[in-house]
């Protein structure tokens, strides 16, 4: 898994804030630094509600015993986002979805689901493995939303270019999700 600290660090480097960076590695933080920090932790955030919402979903499988015919969401260990498959010795068992709950004749099944990531601190290790989406794609998205919260426009357009340029290469790259990027006029 990608840890969010090394995205964070990416995301300095580029920025030019290579004393950030630094003082983060020697725990000597001044207020401005940690509130630099906390920003780019909050943007770390956004782009992988981001990416898992609208590009490379985050996906799921947890085995559920079932009573009473229902099973609540609020059970999985991840809020879903969207309810893939129920399965009960790897084939599909009928399933009904209701707002609060999964309803099935099934007594203990597999559910598949996509859902959305928590948002992160960090120490803590991101939703990406590194492979389709890298730290690199995550990091120019932190240094674009950072640019933008900042009020940095023209420097948040450029990251923002290279962010949506990374996300297209990868979708392209993606065995799952064969895709072909959208023309972008001048």
């Amino acid at each position: 898994m990608i840890k969010v600290k090394d995205v964070i660090i990416l995301s300095l480097q580029m920025l030019g804030r290579a004393d950030v960076s630094a003082a983060m590695e020697q725990d000597t933080l001044t207020d401005e630094q940690s509130a630099v920090i906390n920003t780019l932790v909050h943007c770390y955030n956004s782009v992988e509600d981001e990416l898992a919402r609208g590009y490379f979903p985050v996906a799921a499988t947890q085995a559920v015993s079932i009573s009473g015919g229902k099973f609540y969401y609020t059970a999985l260990e991840h809020t879903p986002v969207k309810i893939v498959a129920v399965k009960y010795n790897s084939k599909p068992v009928k399933y009904r979805l209701t707002p609060q709950y999964i309803a099935t004749g099934a007594l203990s099944a597999e559910i598949e689901y996509l859902y959305c990531p928590e948002a992160k601190t960090i120490e803590d290790d991101g939703e990406y493995d590194g492979g389709t989406v890298s730290g690199r794609l995550l990091a120019y998205g932190v240094a674009a939303e950072y640019c933008l919260i900042q009020g940095a426009a023209e420097e948040s357009a450029c990251w923002e270019s290279k962010y949506k340029l990374a996300i297209d290469g990868a979708r392209r790259l993606s065995p799952e999700r064969r895709y072909i990027p959208p023309r972008r006029w001048a």
